[in-house]
């Protein structure tokens, strides 16, 4: 009987929250021919991971705590709880790792490269510069060291898997390694495929969203047109949201009747809903500070949304993983402004256009299909 290679699969998150751990979720249930162990730092153990949880990180803990030690671990620097969870990695049977370069993943990556010859493959679903100093006030200062320890890890890991081709390429002009690209993986099955009727016979339009806003100033110019438009049209709208960390005195008085908040659902109760909407929304951010983001990551609730078959309209800078997703798989329009009629435009275009069973299919193959298990499979095949 064939020995499976056994890895040693590591976060800075807990397996059950966020879109990272759903990404990772559908690759670790479904690549059978490895034993995949899954360990990882938390405030508190997950259900159905007890075994693995190794502690607490510093990220995220107070103020000064979190700042000296995301600086020292940032800057290439001693740091005793870095060190305390190499150790314990070091510790596992196992024949090599799978890191998430999320928070405290990235160090530890270099850390295990440096300390032991295990081969070191590294996950990246968001620039540690471009995307999390970009979006935190906390740790803004720190995006120099951050690219730095990027760059230092990038060239010391034996392989890497990224998010997009987009931060394919801007990881291969920092590093001169071109890296593959792995997504999320979803079974044939799990696409509805009941796209067809827009739902925009009816006296109220709903429109569906999942997870963040990424600028309420943003989110509140699409509601603005949103209203515009369907008023105009002697429609009602509501933006129905769930999960999203935002209270409705957040948004101006005028426009909170278009907008319902819901607590975050699983993925199982939660695509139901998005189904019975006329399209669904998301968004990345049109600021500038924010490009290397938008240009290198990508929305983990694209996946959910195929699996809702609702025709999805994408607020977003024109050169975005989103924009080109939606241009790619022909399943929604973008809009790449704030301009209002613009706005309208792609309405417009969204509306007029649709949808039909054949697009979700093909969107599920091209970015979320069996060749992410592929990759995964040849990377650890050698181990």
């Amino acid at each position: 009987m064939m020995i499976k290679p056994r890895i040693c699969l590591f976060t800075a998150h807990s397996p059950n929250i966020g879109g990272g751990a759903v990404i990772l979720r559908s690759l670790t249930e479904n690549l059978k021919d490895f034993d995949i162990e899954w360990k990882y730092i938390a405030k508190t153990p997950a259900a159905g991971y007890e075994t693995g949880h190794l502690g607490t990180g510093f990220m995220g803990s107070g103020i000064i705590n979190d700042v000296l030690n995301t600086w020292a671990m940032l800057s290439d620097r001693s740091n005793q709880v870095i060190d305390q969870v190499v150790s314990q990695l070091m510790s596992v049977e196992c024949d090599g790792y799978w890191i998430v370069s999320h928070n405290e993943g990235m160090r530890i990556a270099l850390e295990l490269s440096r300390r032991q010859r295990r081969p070191v493959h590294l996950t990246v679903h968001d620039d540690w510069e471009g995307a999390l100093c970009a979006r935190s006030v906390r740790y803004r200062f720190m995006k120099g060291v951050a690219r730095k320890l990027t760059v230092t890890t990038l060239k010391k890991v034996n392989t890497a898997d990224l998010i997009s081709k987009g931060m394919q390429t801007y990881y291969q002009q920092l590093s001169g390694k071109k890296f593959d690209v792995c997504h999320r993986y979803l079974k044939p099955e799990q696409v509805l495929n009941t796209g067809g009727d827009l739902y925009l016979k009816t006296e109220v339009v709903n429109v569906g969203h999942i997870g963040s806003i990424y600028k309420k100033k943003d989110f509140i110019i699409f509601l603005d047109i949103l209203k515009e438009y369907f008023t105009a049209r002697k429609q009602a709208v509501i933006v129905h949201m769930w999960g999203l960390k935002m209270d409705i005195n957040d948004l101006p008085e005028y426009i909170r009747e278009h907008v319902k908040f819901y607590n975050t659902l699983p993925e199982s109760q939660v695509i139901p809903e998005l189904a019975k909407c006329a399209f669904v929304y998301s968004m990345y951010p049109l600021s500038k500070e924010l490009s290397i983001f938008s240009k290198t990551s990508l929305p983990t609730k694209l996946s959910s949304y195929v699996q809702a078959c609702r025709p999805i309209f994408g607020h977003c800078p024109a050169d975005s993983t989103l924009a080109e997703f939606l241009d790619e798989t022909k399943t929604g329009v973008s809009w790449t402004s704030r301009n209002k009629q613009d706005g309208f435009d792609a309405l417009n275009k969204l509306l007029k256009t649709g949808t039909n069973n054949e697009s979700w299919e093909a969107a599920r193959q091209q970015y979320f299909g069996e060749k992410n298990l592929a990759t995964m499979t040849d990377i650890f095949g050698s181990y």
